[in-house]
């Protein structure tokens, strides 16, 4: 049962990706989008996801 519980988890997250990378959001991620400030001067910026991914032992019981 652990095991099917974490390959539905697995899944879970890759479906999520999918969702969150889509085609709107990678032309921004290569091309960048203009943005009109608060002060008036118009930025290119460029959204991004900041993950912090480690190896936990105890999740290979």
């Amino acid at each position: 049962m652990k095991h099917v519980l974490r390959f539905c988890k697995n899944q879970l997250m890759h479906a999520v990706w999918l969702l969150l990378l889509d085609d709107k959001f990678m032309e921004a991620y290569e091309h960048g989008i203009r943005v009109n400030c608060a002060d008036g001067i118009i930025q290119q910026l460029f959204p991004r996801f900041f993950t912090y991914s480690a190896d936990y032992p105890e999740r290979f019981v």
